[in-house]
């Protein structure tokens, strides 16, 4: 590394420093100071004046930053106050110096890296000392000193010569209404999830933002911090040869794009062009989802819809309407719901994986935890939706969240943010996620007969509605398809044994490469990285409805919905109608059109009915919609109102043998008029008095 004089570094500074960008961001400092008090400098406009001095500034940051501060004070006019400090923060470093938490080494000590990742915890701005003042107790004489790190540091002794202070042990008094201070906001950020491989856990550092760029950032951010690698003696007891290191952070750059991680180059969108022409890319790529998990078709259609999402919308007045789509998968145990929704974590570009049951601190949506500072304040920490911000959330074991979860997932879900107002700390913080989620019945077993979803499921009924698609996933015994399964899952379990052995090993007895030939179909059909890009390119688009999809859709919406007024029933809501509008729009960008056609409404108006049709069949044909949003289904509602009436008959009241004996000729059978009055008595409607007779309130 070539080796620069002062005056050198001072004279590539002068010159960088001299174009008109510069100058007029000098300018504008020493007019508008202390608003503003930072210039911005490209990385590549040093490079191009001299790339020597430029490599040398990033091995010695400590040097040259200070000589270009000294720069721009010389550039200030004469009024210029020198105690007004002015920062020189170098931006857009080049991809070389991006470094990976996990990869920083003591040669990145006193370095200036840029480090890419998430903001997991945010602390409030608080003021640290720079300058300290301090009195001698002795003599009253004034004492400067600088400080830097997180404990102050007294002066060494008085230097009044007049006198004897400076000849023996002295205490000194911090004047602390005349010292200078600094604001700064301590960080930590952790690794991007979807640059991870195999289940790793993602690396953290903390970092300390300074001055005018603290207090930019909240939890959640996606952003590349450009800083001075240090390192910090641990605090402990006995002195430690052992050093933590946190990041100086120099500037913050905040990335705009989504998807900007998965390098698409010419090569990969021309491959992905050409397989967006495949006939069967949908079947394709459904086929390339948990292919180790025997069927689920539908599931795999909608977590494949799911994987592309709809369009963002925002309208004339401000407001928005979400593109992501949120599935929920209920069911038995052993059925692989899990499986899944780990798969999902590590295919989607952004997949975060968490459980309801044993989530962090954070939880699900955001927490305020204890300030890890220096003091006794609170911090606001991002759970797995904020992470997951513009990617896929999966969360596992949904209906054992907590109840602060439960409450802020309503909004998180609908509007996509979540307001936090905790331990003095008032944030909203975006969760742009679709939400891939798994339950369990409470009672160990779904019950297709059930009356409501909710009596099911640990979840309320208002927050099941937020679904754009709901499964349930049964362990019912039948021969043929049992033995299906069981022949697959065997089969998987003896290509992953094949797979251990390589094409030249030979197993006598056994042929290996026709095990794996007859198990092909357990392969994905695409692989990971290659969907992975498809899909970050399809992102790109914003595909617009043809009148022939927008009728399709119509026609389907109105056709159930008048069907449950025949009914006196609601079949279908508006919640159902912008589903459609989703998941058309997902499948017109997995075939990567500009516009959403007929085929792409028929694929949305399936799988909707498919679900509908599952969970929310009403007696005698049709939907009832009540079953998956409300405590009581339509059908319940009316043999509640039935029962009642029955009881109104009698003024003193009727005994449960003679509500039977009248309720047997209303076609309600004795276990559901027992469920239908805990009913009616839970809700306050009837009560049973001490001699066991039932009485309306």
């Amino acid at each position: 590394m070539t080796q620069f004089q002062e005056n050198d570094v001072t004279e590539v500074w002068e010159e960088v420093l001299a174009k008109d960008e510069y100058r007029q961001a000098i300018q504008e400092i020493a007019d508008t100071f202390p608003v503003k008090r930072s210039v911005s400098v490209k990385y590549n406009d040093i490079d191009l004046v001299n790339t020597d001095l430029a490599a040398y500034i990033l091995d010695e940051p400590d040097i040259c930053l200070p000589l270009g501060e000294k720069v721009i004070q010389a550039a200030m006019p004469p009024s210029w106050d020198s105690k007004n400090l002015v920062h020189l923060r170098i931006i857009n470093l080049p991809h070389d110096m991006k470094v990976d938490i996990r990869k920083l080494r003591e040669n990145h000590l006193g370095k200036l890296v840029a480090i890419e990742g998430l903001a997991k915890k945010v602390s409030s701005v608080k003021p640290r000392m720079t300058f300290a003042r301090f009195e001698c107790s002795r003599c009253g004489a004034e004492v400067w000193e600088k400080q830097s790190g997180m404990f102050i540091r007294e002066p060494l002794m008085c230097p009044n010569t007049n006198g004897t202070c400076n000849k023996q042990a002295n205490r000194f008094i911090l004047d602390s209404k005349r010292c200078r201070f600094i604001d700064t906001q301590k960080i930590e950020i952790q690794e991007n999830p979807e640059g991870l491989r195999g289940g790793a856990q993602p690396e953290k550092i903390s970092g300390y933002v300074e001055d005018d760029i603290a207090g930019l950032l909240t939890a959640g951010n996606r952003i590349t911090l450009n800083g001075i690698v240090r390192p910090v003696e641990k605090q402990d007891r006995d002195k430690s040869t052992i050093f933590e290191i946190y990041l100086d952070v120099l500037s913050v750059e905040f990335q705009q794009h989504e998807y900007d991680e998965i390098n698409i180059t010419d090569k990969d969108e021309f491959a992905i062009k050409e397989m967006s022409r495949d006939p069967l890319l949908f079947e394709h790529i459904v086929a390339s989802i948990a292919p180790t998990i025997y069927g689920m078709t539908e599931v795999k259609q909608a977590i494949a819809l799911q994987l592309f999402g709809g369009c963002h919308k925002v309208y004339d007045d401000g407001s928005t309407t979400r593109g992501d789509t949120h599935i929920l998968l209920v069911g038995d145990p052993g059925v692989a719901k899990s499986q899944i929704l780990r798969y999902m974590s590590n295919l989607a570009p952004r997949g975060i994986f968490a459980s309801g049951k044993s989530a962090s601190a954070a939880g699900l949506t955001a927490a305020a935890v204890k300030d890890d500072f220096g003091g006794d304040g609170y911090t606001l920490e991002a759970g797995a939706l904020v992470l997951a911000d513009k990617g896929l959330a999966c969360i596992d074991e949904l209906d054992k969240m907590s109840e602060q979860d439960r409450s802020s997932l309503h909004e998180a879900m609908e509007s996509q943010k979540i307001s936090v107002a905790k331990a003095g700390i008032t944030a909203t913080l975006q969760c742009r996620c679709s939400m891939l989620a798994a339950a369990n019945p409470k009672q160990g077993r779904f019950d297709q007969d059930a009356d409501t979803l909710s009596s099911q499921i640990e979840l309320p009924p208002a927050l099941i509605s937020r679904f754009d698609l709901i499964f349930a996933l049964t362990d019912t015994p039948n021969e043929r398809h049992d033995r299906e399964i069981t022949q697959f899952i065997l089969n998987v379990h003896r290509r992953g044994q094949a797979l251990q052995h390589g094409d030249n090993e030979e197993i006598e007895g056994i042929d290996l490469k026709k095990i794996k030939e007859q198990t092909a179909n357990v392969k994905p059909y695409y692989d990971q990285e290659k969907l992975r890009k498809y899909v970050a390119y399809s992102k790109r688009l914003t595909p617009v409805m043809t009148e022939g999809a927008l009728k399709m859709i119509e026609d389907a919406f109105m056709k159930i919905r008048m069907d449950g007024m025949k009914h006196n029933a609601i079949s279908i809501t508006a919640r159902q109608l912008e589903a459609y509008v989703r998941l058309s729009e997902a499948s017109a960008k997995m075939r990567l059109s500009p516009r959403v056609e007929e085929v792409d409404a028929e694929r949305a108006i399936k799988l909707i009915y498919y679900y509908l049709s599952k969970l929310a069949p009403k007696e005698g044909g049709g939907i009832d919609m009540d079953r998956l949003v409300s405590t009581n289904s339509n059908s319940s509602r009316n043999k509640m109102k039935v029962i009642t009436g029955i009881i109104s008959t009698q003024p003193n009241g009727m005994t449960f043998k003679e509500i039977k004996a009248v309720a047997e000729g209303e076609n309600i059978s004795s276990d559901e008029l027992n469920t239908l009055i805990e009913k009616l008595v839970n809700a306050g409607t009837i009560y049973r008095d001490s001699e066991g007779v039932y009485k309306l309130v």
